[in-house]
């Protein structure tokens, strides 16, 4: 008698992973939605004049587009990753492909036929997500795209720590969630606009709103408060702490494609992407023996300069190494043999230059080769388009930038920005005392005394120069009486919205990093120069 094979029933834990998956992205982004609502409707009223308010709706609206097309792209690409695996599943098991969504062998027809989708035994048979994780570890070409997001979550995570902490901006983890189930892309630039829409920092009324959108904040809030106990103002960790966390992170990074087709793949995954969580946990886990609190905010720029910097350096570290070993295993041999009527075997011999952009076309090309590498693909150029954006119109210093990416660069970084600063301090002297001395206009070179100041006896026009970085606060359209008759307070105004045009250099520069030294040497210059900016 034939034995009889044994059905065993498929457990559904798996399509409710991915159930839940679904639903969370949905959720998360809701509460983000309501986050940044409630921050957009207690907006200052210096936000609200002709200039500022369709300057900061058009910055909005661009960040808004880019994160509506981050998640389109990652709908395109995971619907396009199931489908190519649920078609190799039923390939392997003779399950018979639908041949239209509705019919006689449609997909979601009613009832057990020939092409209806099984959805719980593909999920049960196939791990979805450790397929897509191992393919971009298992080629030096595909990690070459992967592991940009991975460095780049580690620069991000910093960011959304230091400076969701400053703002007393709620619900960080979901940010950070949502940049893990979706993209990258799709997380930073919700956090973007929420930069946009909130006063520094969120009233205190309004934290507690937009915390009600959470179930059970309060109780859960006094809980952790218990446990935790607030730090005060201006507290800050000690950068030890901060660089046992990114060593850690780094290490999980680096041994991904060693661990790829090994049982601990998944665990040195999930490592890398778990720690970030750490940056957002470090400032309220710790004892406040463990960090230093701060009188004013200037004094945390050289710990975060440094610290931004250590991410860049051990960022472009583990990109010159992933450039290196996928040119290497893709750069074709010197040699091959061509076979034709007078000379059977030929030996022709290929330029150092020919192997070379062989080696780079395979590995751009890699992007389209499958739909899990286009995903990372597409999430990193996204993303590097979001930051080239947010340093234009934000006006970051290119000195900032350069301080908190190249080590080497950080004296003399200084050095431009106290030149800098001595000059329009000089300006403004100059120009105090020429308002105070009636002259006329002569034409010529004003003359210029020993210590290389205007000499004030002869009447001269004197210009500010344009400091480059943060634009001033002062107004340009000085002659719209209905701006000029509200006059801001000091702590009537955001980081950020003064009236000055976009400083497309500053995003050059960022483009220009980013390509030299990848996408977390390109975020952490970006961020670096945005958390000392203020």
């Amino acid at each position: 008698m034939a034995p009889v094979e044994l059905q065993t029933r498929a457990s559904y834990v798996p399509t409710g992973i991915l159930a839940t998956h679904i639903f969370a992205v949905g959720y998360l982004s809701v509460v983000i939605i309501r986050t940044m609502y409630r921050s957009y409707m207690v907006l200052p009223p210096s936000s609200a004049t002709r200039y500022r308010e369709p300057l900061r709706q058009g910055y909005v609206h661009a960040f808004s587009l880019l994160a509506l097309v981050s998640l389109a792209a990652a709908a395109y690409f995971g619907v396009t990753f199931s489908s190519l695996s649920y078609q190799v599943w039923a390939t392997e098991r003779g399950v018979e492909l639908p041949t239209s969504i509705f019919g006689d062998n449609g997909a979601l027809r009613g009832g057990e036929h020939p092409g209806r989708l099984e959805i719980v035994r593909w999920l049960n048979d196939t791990p979805l997500y450790r397929d897509a994780l191992e393919i971009v570890a298992e080629k030096a070409r595909y990690f070459w795209w992967g592991q940009q997001i991975n460095l780049a979550l580690v620069s991000w995570s910093t960011f959304l720590a230091i400076e969701g902490q400053r703002r007393k901006i709620p619900n960080l983890w979901a940010f950070l969630a949502l940049a893990q189930m979706v993209n990258l892309s799709y997380a930073q630039n919700l956090f973007f606009v929420t930069i946009l829409l909130t006063p520094v920092p969120l009233p205190e009324n309004v934290r507690d709103l937009t915390r009600s959108s959470v179930p059970s904040w309060g109780r859960y809030a006094q809980f952790v408060a218990r446990i935790f106990p607030p730090k005060p103002e201006g507290f800050v960790p000690k950068s030890a702490l901060y660089v046992l966390l990114l060593v850690s992170s780094f290490g999980a990074t680096f041994l991904i494609p060693y661990a790829s087709n090994t049982p601990s793949f998944m665990t040195v995954s999930l490592l890398s992407r778990a720690l970030p969580f750490s940056f957002l946990a470090l400032p309220y886990v710790i004892p406040e023996s463990w960090g230093i609190v701060h009188d004013h905010p200037h004094d945390t720029h050289s710990t975060y300069t440094t610290l931004f910097r250590t991410i860049s350096t051990i960022s472009s570290l583990l990109h010159i190494k992933s450039s290196f070993l996928a040119l290497f295993n893709n750069t074709p041999e010197s040699t091959y043999y061509r076979h034709n009527l007078l000379h059977p075997f030929k030996e022709e011999h290929r330029s150092a230059l020919n192997r070379g952009s062989t080696a780079l076309s395979r590995v751009f090309g890699a992007v389209l080769e499958h739909p899990a590498i286009s995903a990372f693909g597409c999430d990193v150029l996204l993303s590097g388009l979001s930051l080239g954006i947010w340093a234009a119109i934000r006006g970051l210093d290119p000195a900032d930038m350069l301080a908190s990416s190249v080590p080497f660069l950080l004296q003399k970084a200084k050095e431009l920005e106290d030149v800098s600063i001595g000059i329009k301090e000089e300006a403004e002297k100059a120009v105090t005392q020429i308002e105070a001395t009636p002259a006329t206009r002569r034409r010529g070179r004003p003359k210029v005394s020993e210590n290389n100041t205007p000499d004030i006896d002869e009447p001269i026009q004197v210009s500010t120069p344009k400091r480059r970085g943060r634009p001033s606060r002062k107004a340009l359209n000085s002659g719209d009486d209905a701006d000029d008759a509200y006059q801001p307070a000091d702590n009537d105004q955001l980081e950020g919205d003064e009236n000055a045009e976009e400083d497309w250099e500053a995003g050059a520069l960022a483009w220009g990093l980013t390509t030299a030294g990848g996408l977390g040497m390109g975020s952490a210059a970006i961020y670096g120069a945005e958390v000392i900016a203020r």
